[in-house]
């Protein structure tokens, strides 16, 4: 009799329904894919292989989907810069791979584009010789806080200094504006501030041999040093990882990243950073894991985009 009535109880659902029995949580559908302009063309650097690098990790993390905007090949290509207007505000965030050398060679109506675009709250994200480029637009300095060479000298602005623990600014009339020392192995130490990007990092990590840039300059706005590393050439502590409050917009900038060789750019703690920091410039939160084989203080990792394992330890 028991089992008759269980049985009319359940019959007497309406169509559709499932008894508390049967009910199960729906599993939560991966956030959308975000999507990243990167922007490469010239650089002192091979801009080839770092963009097949860069986009390979942020591929490989499985949250973005990259589209690369490939500037005309020569100065003197009046009619194709003119013509050369990337639709920034497709994206989510732009990922710059870019150094002209110093003098910008984007049409006004580019550069206004970009200004409107991060300035109205889109995401930039800032590697290594970027932050060389268009030392001769103000705007541009502002959204990267500080840059090296291209130009640039004690009226561009100043350095960032840590003093007593804690990050100041020093114009410095008379020193260099961009300088690095042999390519070498350095520990990258956190600056202490609370951050998405840097959440489950150690505080220090051994990133493999790279350029240490020291002594860049610039307005220093609205930047918050998150990491440096000490360069023995400047004997200073500099700043390699940066966040920078633009408009409504937000940037990720960090000198990290040379490519001379494949080795810096397969750090696991570089790829780390540079992934979880496009997250951030792209929607304000970090939902990428700490993936497995991050460096510890005293021993690098060096593992290819495809082959590092995005999940916690």
């Amino acid at each position: 009799m028991l089992k008759l009535i269980a049985c009319l109880s359940l019959a007497a659902l309406p169509f559709g329904a499932c008894s508390s029995q049967d009910t199960e949580k729906t599993p939560e559908a991966p956030p959308a894919k975000l999507r990243v302009l990167m922007l490469d063309g010239q650089n002192n650097h091979d801009w080839r292989k770092t963009t097949v690098a860069t986009k390979a990790t942020l591929e490989a993390c499985g949250r973005f989907t990259v589209d690369v905007a490939t500037s005309p090949a020569g100065r003197d290509a009046q009619e194709e810069w003119a013509d050369w207007n990337p639709e920034f505000a497709k994206y989510d965030v732009v990922f710059s791979n870019y150094n002209d050398g110093g003098q910008c060679l984007w049409s006004e109506k580019t550069k206004q584009d970009l200004v409107d675009y991060v300035s109205g709250g889109g995401g930039l994200v800032i590697v290594h010789a970027a932050n060389n480029s268009s030392g001769d637009w103000l705007e541009y300095n502002k959204m990267i806080a500080v840059g090296g060479w291209g130009g640039r000298t004690p009226q561009h602005g100043s350095h960032l200094r840590r003093v007593d623990g804690k990050w100041t600014t020093d114009p410095a009339p008379t020193e260099v504006s961009g300088s690095h020392g042999r390519q070498l192995e350095f520990v990258v130490e956190s600056a202490g501030v609370p951050h998405p990007i840097l959440e489950g990092v150690p505080d220090r990590w051994m990133h493999s041999t790279d350029e240490l840039y020291d002594s860049l300059r610039g307005p220093c706005e609205n930047v918050t040093v998150l990491a440096s590393a000490y360069a023995p050439r400047s004997k200073r502590h500099e700043p390699v990882i940066m966040t920078i409050a633009y408009g409504e917009g937000r940037v990720f900038h960090t000198p990290l990243g040379h490519v001379g060789s494949d080795v810096p750019v397969h750090c696991v703690g570089f790829q780390t950073i540079v992934a979880r920091g496009t997250e951030w410039a792209a929607t304000g939160a970090v939902t990428l894991p700490v993936p497995k084989g991050f460096p510890s203080e005293d021993k690098i990792s060096v593992i290819p985009p495809a082959k590092v394992v995005w999940k916690a330890e």
